[in-house]
């Protein structure tokens, strides 16, 4: 019978089997990595060599798949006002450089001087900003408004292609904020809506909702939030209601372990470090 390649744990069928190794019948069969062989009966098997290259690629593959790599995440910060939110959840993604690559983007009345210019407190907290988008129309009325959402929506399409993130986080109710959730979604880019669910009573209560349902997940402050996104049809397993994140940055900002003396020294002599309620 012909000579049939097999692997090195192959049987051997009916005749002598021998392995041989040269470039030369490497070369024979297309290739000038050694090829194994065997005589006599059996059927073809993988070659040992391409058992443990096929291994090595499919290692290779999974440290590049995404469960392995780090989680690309966008920050949008429009004001001061969404900064002191999102601070928190930035300091904690650049506290985590293994799993999460931080990028900062910074738009609206940030880069306004009238507002002054309060992006610079972004780069005094040493982060590295990514992208500065002037997208505020300047005016009293709502027209202005609507053009301050067409200007971002112009303007973000490249900086989010570039940045390609996993997913973008935007808090809030603020129309910077609309037009940041809709240029994501209309990108396919998973969004995390800070602070979903509240009730104000004014427009801010149609943008925020608007944003809620354009996002993927929510992080919300109160129970009766969380219930207002379930009523709205968003999937429950898809909230965490964790509260403010200001809070957060307002205990991290003492250098101390006490943290109910600074709750205590923040709300005055109405709380009780034995009875943690405002009387």
């Amino acid at each position: 019978m012909g000579n049939r390649v097999t692997s090195l744990t192959g049987r051997a069928g009916g005749g002598r089997a021998r392995a041989l190794r040269s470039d030369r019948e490497g070369e024979a069969h297309g290739t000038t990595i050694p090829v194994w062989y065997k005589q006599g009966e059996g059927e073809e098997e993988e070659l040992y060599y391409l058992q443990v290259q096929r291994e090595r690629e499919r290692g290779e593959k999974m440290e590049d798949s995404p469960r392995n790599r780090k989680l690309r995440v966008c920050v949008a910060t429009s004001n001061r006002a969404d900064y002191s939110k999102l601070a928190p959840i930035m300091f904690g993604l650049k506290a985590d450089p293994d799993n999460f690559d931080l990028e900062v983007v910074v738009l609206g009345s940030h880069l306004i001087d009238d507002y002054g210019n309060t992006f610079r407190m972004i780069e005094q907290d040493e982060f590295e900003v990514s992208s500065k988008l002037h997208t505020i129309v300047r005016g009293e009325d709502e027209a202005a408004m609507v053009e301050s959402v067409g200007l971002a929506l112009v303007k973000l399409p490249d900086v989010l292609r570039r940045l390609s993130p996993d997913v973008l986080v935007v808090h809030g109710d603020r129309f910077d904020a609309l037009a940041l959730a809709t240029a994501a979604a209309l990108m396919n880019i998973r969004i995390l809506h800070v602070e979903g669910g509240e009730v104000s009573g004014t427009i801010d209560d149609s943008i925020r909702h608007s944003i809620s349902k354009l996002a993927h997940y929510h992080a919300c402050c109160t129970r009766s939030a969380e219930q207002h996104l379930i009523a709205m049809c968003e999937d429950h397993t898809r909230i965490l209601l964790a509260g403010c994140p200001s809070y957060d940055r307002l205990l991290t900002s003492y250098d101390c372990e006490d943290h109910a003396r600074v709750i205590q020294t923040w709300l005055g002599r109405h709380w009780s470090c034995s009875s943690p309620s405002i009387t």
